[in-house]
């Protein structure tokens, strides 16, 4: 296991106005105490019917029965998009299709399957460009797996497979989850013990965009985070597979304000950064207090702040 490190300098100064963070309820009273961070973007899981003021919006599309392959069902979700698309045109600025599809469970439990994921995106694409030119289509964020496992396709094999289906003509954006795992967001993206699960795995996919001829398109960095220890809010929760992951409050606060600026610092061909998330501690959709996604949440269950969104209020605050 990786030890975390605590930020051996003071925390730099970043702006927010290009980046974005992952909203359930994206009501003006719930979005308050958000707004002084400054972020430009918010990814959304149910499409609004009015602009939110002060962001643009990213919508995450589900793929629904057209994981099937089934003609019928994927020309009703096609009809169905093209439609939204229409109706919510200069509400909704981008669409993200689908979500880590390298992973079976975003199939129903089936293998992964990228020639059937790159034909949906491409009539994803086509389709909302006919009913909003000006809306950007992003990939699905691609999951970092570390390699192939129990319902988990490699994500470099995956995405491979995605350009090699001809997915650089029908993106304005790509993709991918550089999750920070245990490791800091500068640690060493070589390095064998990581296996691909950190932040900078982010250049690898960069790589491969370059090779496949994507190198004019922004990666869309639609989630990533680090999971804080529950035990730090007095819960004794436990996941064996993510146990390893586990940061305390002030690394994760640190650690997010650190990849933002090492992002900007490093990285001109990244488009927004989605931080997940800002409020799925209090979803009433996940009443488990244990589920996992409330512990990246900037907000507490019940409504307090974290020490990272103190941080990226400090980060973010204009000197007079």
């Amino acid at each position: 296991m990786p030890t975390p490190t605590e930020t051996p300098y003071p925390l730099p100064k970043i702006s927010l106005s290009g980046e974005g963070i992952n909203v359930v309820d994206y009501r003006n009273d719930n979005l308050r105490a958000l707004e002084p961070l400054g972020f430009g973007w918010i990814q959304v899981f149910n499409p609004p019917e009015h602009p939110i003021l002060n962001y643009k919006v990213l919508y995450r599309v589900p793929l629904g029965d057209a994981i099937s392959g089934n003609p019928a069902a994927v020309n009703a979700w096609a009809d169905q998009l093209e439609s939204l698309a229409r109706e919510r045109r200069g509400v909704i600025h981008a669409y993200s299709i689908g979500n880590e599809v390298n992973l079976s469970r975003e199939w129903g439990g089936r293998p992964p399957d990228p020639s059937l994921y790159a034909r949906l995106l491409a009539i994803a694409y086509a389709r909302i460009k006919t009913a909003d030119p000006d809306a950007l289509v992003i990939s699905a964020g691609i999951a970092p797996t570390g390699g192939d496992g129990d319902g988990a396709m490699d994500d470099l094999a995956y995405a491979r497979a995605l350009f090699e289906a001809g997915m650089a003509g029908y993106i304005d954006g790509y993709g991918f989850h550089p999750y920070g795992f245990a490791y800091e967001p500068e640690h060493d993206p070589d390095d064998p013990q990581a296996r691909g699960l950190l932040f900078r795995r982010a250049e690898a996919h960069r790589r491969l965009m370059e090779e496949y001829g994507a190198g004019d398109k922004p990666m869309w960095a639609t989630e990533f985070g680090w999971l804080m220890d529950p035990r730090e809010e007095g819960l004794s929760c436990t996941w064996p597979e993510l146990d390893w992951q586990r940061v305390s409050r002030k690394r994760q606060a640190e650690y997010v304000v650190r990849a933002f600026d090492f992002a900007r610092k490093n990285w001109p061909w990244m488009g927004p950064m989605f931080l997940w998330n800002y409020d799925f501690s209090r979803s009433a959709q996940y009443p488990d207090p244990c589920e996992q996604m409330k512990f990246f949440s900037l907000l507490d269950a019940q409504g307090n702040e974290r020490p990272v969104m103190q941080a990226l209020r400090a980060a973010t605050r204009k000197e007079r």
